[in-house]
């Protein structure tokens, strides 16, 4: 038993070693990505559209550690949901990939306990580590690009479905409108007494197989970065495929161009902006113009060669002319509003504040019914009241409020996952106060960089979130 004890203890330890995440941008990765694109576009038309991508700079790799690739996860699959067991749920991403990541000859790879896993699990293994890794080359790269910028990651369904009425939240349904980008990233910058929002759509792919089933993710990718445009204008984005193995993970990464900064202003306008609460919207999507479609001449009378890398139906682009999400170039203001509310609720939801989080919700973000329903016989969800926040207190003096989940492991040890945001982050989002919040984040990241907590290992997000994972001794239980 001591033994499966030691080996638990340095997997825990391992979570905070860096490692090098390998990433590829060049010009051949776009002519493969056009070639799969163009071959795919034989048996389905929506391959014609999409936006052109470009290789980027980024150097051979990234540092990072495995902690830093799950906290990256939570925090973006941290949805809004008011199910009695969600902030237990919120746990699973920490605690079900906690043994997948490991550094092998000095690269980030996956560990011997993730491969050795079936079919079906290894699909959902590579889609939300490919997440996680995702977040972490994209939000590298944009601090690269614009320095002083922080990116916060918000889910683009739950975005979208503040404005538009048909298709957002569908999910899974295989409509026109099923393949949306992942995530917006919301970045913030201020001077000081001014202040600048963008956003650049992601998209996030993953797979354990070959390089060339993730040319095919990257070229259906192309498509969907292009489906969110703001007043008819395509925005900037990133697509992200990591290709998951044993001997080392390789991320490819591409940068389709796009318009840059969504608002700008004074600070005091920025937080008079965020203090108003936006409305619903009821727009609809509508088809991509035709002349919008890449003009390949392709043979429509032969299929594209078959190879163990075809792209599975769940997968596929739904044929057909894409839809498209635009904002109206004069509700630049109101999807300001829509993002960063959204990212403040995803950070407390990330630190199990459901009732402070609400309010930056909109109602059908909330999945509240237009009109008030008849009251129910028994009420077993009463729907965002609850909070389970408590403090997790360094040595430093530095604190968060969060929430804790333990797992009893052999050897009467507990694991033991905290999240949570710096403490006066966390009282600038429960007190309504987005626009200090914002401002305030890249100086708390700074003073959490150093920060090492007892037993375990800490990631600390320039959004201020903060995430634990240690051992315990049973007995702390009862404390």
């Amino acid at each position: 038993m001591s033994g499966v004890v030691m080996e638990i203890e340095s997997l825990v330890r391992s979570l905070g070693h860096e490692s090098t995440l390998a990433v590829e941008s060049s010009e051949q990765l776009v002519d493969e990505v056009l070639k799969s694109a163009k071959e795919q576009a034989r048996k389905n038309d929506a391959y014609r559209y999409g936006k052109q991508p470009t290789p980027i700079r980024i150097g051979p790799g990234v540092r990072t550690s495995p902690a830093q690739v799950l906290h990256e996860l939570g925090v973006a699959t941290t949805f809004l949901d008011a199910s009695p067991l969600a902030q237990v749920a919120r746990h699973w991403a920490h605690v079900r990939y906690c043994a997948t990541l490991t550094a092998y000859r000095g690269h980030l790879a996956l560990s011997r306990y993730a491969d050795n896993v079936v079919y079906h699990h290894k699909v959902t293994q590579s889609e939300q580590l490919g997440i996680g890794l995702a977040l972490v080359v994209a939000k590298t790269l944009l601090r690269r690009q614009h320095p002083g910028w922080d990116f916060h990651a918000v889910d683009a369904e739950v975005a979208l479905k503040a404005g538009f009425l048909e298709g957002a939240g569908e999910v899974d349904t295989t409509s026109k409108t099923k393949k949306r980008p992942d995530y917006i990233l919301l970045g913030h910058h201020s001077s000081g007494r001014r202040g600048g929002v963008k956003i650049v759509v992601l998209e996030c792919k993953g797979t354990h197989q070959s390089s060339s089933f993730a040319y095919e993710q990257l070229a259906r990718a192309t498509v969907q970065v292009d489906a969110l445009r703001v007043g008819g204008r395509s925005q900037p984005s990133l697509m992200v495929a990591s290709c998951l193995s044993r001997s080392r993970i390789t991320s490819y990464v591409l940068d389709p161009p796009g318009d840059d900064e969504l608002w700008s202003g004074a600070d005091d306008d920025l937080d008079e902006l965020l203090r108003a609460t936006p409305e619903d919207q009821d727009w609809r999507p509508r088809p991509a113009p035709p002349d919008e479609a890449r003009m390949w001449e392709v043979s429509t009378d032969t299929a594209p060669p078959a190879d163990d890398t075809a792209v599975s139906s769940e997968d596929e682009l739904p044929q057909g002319r894409p839809d498209v999400f635009d904002i109206p170039a004069e509700r630049r203001g109101w999807f300001t509003q829509i993002l960063t509310r959204a990212a403040a609720a995803t950070a407390l939801l990330f630190a199990g504040n459901n009732a402070a989080a609400r309010d930056y919700a909109t109602p059908r973000q909330r999945e509240e019914p237009p009109a008030p329903e008849p009251p129910a016989l028994f009420e077993l969800d009463p729907p965002w009241d609850s909070s389970t926040a408590e403090t997790l207190q360094l040595r430093n003096g530095l604190r968060a409020e969060g929430t804790r989940y333990r797992a009893p492991l052999p050897g009467r040890k507990m694991l033991e996952v905290f999240r949570g945001v710096d403490s006066d982050l966390y009282r600038h989002l429960a007190e309504g106060r987005v626009g200090p919040y914002l401002r305030a984040a890249p100086r708390t990241f700074r003073r959490w960089e150093a920060a090492r907590p007892d037993g375990g290992v800490l990631s600390i997000g320039r959004d201020g979130t903060v995430l634990v994972i240690r051992l315990a001794d049973e007995r702390r239980r009862s404390r």
